[in-house]
């Protein structure tokens, strides 16, 4: 079979697990070349180049989608999997993967299904996140859908059905993919620039699937599981990856929502923040950066380029 895809996969803090992912990939039908980059500095890159990847070194970690962007140029393959290294992809997720590419030319980028280490399957794919979403994570309503009747309910409603059911029953056409195992034909995600580097952490998956869309190209999720991942493997804390969470979507909203999404997207942050701020007062100034400071002075910028 040839290599149709190559792997790429950004480290920070992944030493521990790095070298495992490489030698898994590497053994998969379909991949050529694994290129890690290397986001940090506790050894990830050593460990990846002694399992065989190319490594690139970047200690100052300018984020994961520039770390992605800094990737997929190292790659020569006609399609490249974007692979969080708190993913194990699936024996068979890149062949399958770059066949479903292979036979459908209008299709920018594919998932498979994302399982969480206790089984249950992760929102990876889906409508794009909106004011509501947002609204339900700041007053903690993820937590409500673990009861049936609650599931139930929110699969009569289009705009959370997806939360409800997250695997789809065949390849579907759909308007975001998380990246987490994510497939991309090449000249589709140079088409439109790669990753846009001013996400750091979160949004930036949202923000390339949008403009994948923006440039005719159909994202497909397919049933078919591709990866079991620890979600948020990668963050330092709870609080860190919820800052994070929140300024990445933040920054998302600002960019591509008009007035009444942003304000309600805002008000909703304000509601999370003041939550935050309770929970941890001194950290209070540091959650209002994350969650509305920086996020307005995106949308205030993006205003201005208009």
């Amino acid at each position: 079979m040839s290599a149709d895809v190559d792997v790429v996969i950004v480290a920070f803090g992944s030493r521990d697990v790095i070298g495992e992912r490489v030698e898994r990939v590497k053994a998969m039908p379909g991949v050529g070349r694994v290129v890690v980059v290397d986001n940090g500095d506790d050894g990830s890159g050593a460990v990846a180049a002694a399992a065989g990847a190319t490594v690139v070194e970047q200690p100052w970690n300018p984020g994961f989608g520039a770390g992605q962007n800094v990737g997929v140029r190292a790659t020569s393959a006609p399609f490249a999997l974007l692979l969080n290294p708190d993913a194990e992809l699936e024996p068979k997720a890149a062949a399958a993967g770059a066949a479903f590419l292979r036979d459908h030319s209008d299709v920018g980028a594919v998932q498979g299904a994302i399982l969480g280490w206790s089984g249950e399957a992760e929102r990876s794919q889906g409508r794009e996140l909106g004011p509501l979403h947002l609204w339900g994570r700041a007053l903690g309503a993820r937590r409500a859908l673990r009861l049936s009747p609650v599931r139930a309910a929110a699969r009569r409603v289009p705009t959370l059905a997806d939360h409800a059911d997250r695997v789809p029953e065949g390849p579907t056409d759909v308007a975001a993919l998380a990246a987490t195992a994510l497939l991309v034909r090449r000249a589709a995600f140079d088409a439109v620039g790669g990753f846009d580097e001013s996400y750091f952490l979160y949004g930036e998956d949202l923000d390339l699937a949008r403009r994948l869309r923006g440039s005719g190209w159909r994202l497909v999720a397919l049933p078919d599981v591709w990866a079991r991942h620890e979600s948020g493997g990668s963050a330092a804390s709870w609080w860190d990856r919820e800052l994070s969470w929140w300024q990445g979507t933040m920054v998302f909203a600002a960019r591509w929502w008009r007035r009444p999404s942003w304000t309600a997207a805002l008000a909703a942050a304000v509601v999370r923040w003041m939550i935050l701020a309770v929970k941890r007062p001194r950290s209070a100034g540091e959650a209002w950066q994350a969650l509305i400071s920086k996020p307005r002075r995106r949308r205030r910028a993006t205003a201005v380029a208009r």
